[in-house]
């Protein structure tokens, strides 16, 4: 299989289950056990974290399609940790709720070997969140640990996305309305949603350079590397949906 037919077959599935720990009412109730806010906070606390203790502007930056207000409001909301603390322990919850996702899947060492070939060896230039978690202290366990880095690869993704709606000079908003529409908007803190999706030219050229960048990630690993990938990927998020 060729490095973009890889990088587009596992995006979809990436997104959404490495996704998942960050809704689950679980993670919420582990980051207010650590000391972090009781509102979504702890979760732009968390994710963001991982890149340290950053300031407002930055958060902002590296949260392209939230509204702005909100992420600013969120970083500043008093917390019994530090921003880095806050993205040391969202790390380990992300283990921790991998552990219960995949628990059982045999697939999972293999499975975290592959993505940490490709976490590796990517360029980070423009990819400063990804980078972040990339540092996070990966556990010993399969299953945490492969969790972990598909939650890591995601970010690579999302953070080429990102540079590439800013090529384009998109609109944010309009990126989120044309793809999520109001609902997702609301769910980013959005509350003014008097916007146009972004044209639908726009949109499929912005989707295409990030596939493009993306498929760049992919070309560490052997074909028959990227054929296993997509297997242990599609097999790890059906085993999920079991749990």
């Amino acid at each position: 299989m060729d490095a973009h037919t890889t990088a587009q077959r596992v995006a979809g599935p990436i997104n959404d289950f490495g996704a998942r720990f960050m809704l689950d009412p679980a993670t919420f109730a582990s980051c207010v056990e650590e000391g972090m806010p009781l509102s979504l906070a702890s979760y732009v606390h968390g994710r963001l974290g991982v890149m340290g203790d950053i300031d407002a502007r930055t958060a902002v930056h590296n949260m392209l399609f939230f509204n702005p207000d909100f992420v600013e409001a969120a970083w500043a909301e008093a917390s019994g940790l530090s921003k880095s603390q806050s993205g040391a322990v969202y790390g380990a919850i992300c283990c921790d709720r991998g552990r219960d996702y995949l628990a059982g899947f045999d697939g999972a060492g293999r499975l975290a070997a592959l993505l940490e070939k490709v976490a590796d060896a990517a360029d980070d230039a423009d990819a400063p969140l990804f980078a972040g978690w990339r540092d996070v202290a990966r556990p010993g366990d399969p299953t945490g640990r492969a969790y972990l880095m598909l939650a890591t690869v995601r970010e690579l993704r999302g953070d080429l996305h990102m540079a590439a709606c800013r090529d384009a000079g998109a609109d944010p908003l309009a990126m989120v309305m044309a793809t999520g529409g109001q609902g997702t908007a609301q769910l980013h803190g959005y509350t003014d949603l008097d916007r146009e999706p972004a044209p639908a030219d726009q949109k499929a050229a912005i989707e295409a350079a990030t596939a493009d960048a993306d498929a760049r990630n992919y070309e560490c690993l052997t074909e028959s590397e990227r054929t296993e990938l997509v297997d242990l990927v599609d097999a790890a998020v059906a085993h999920a949906a079991e749990r």
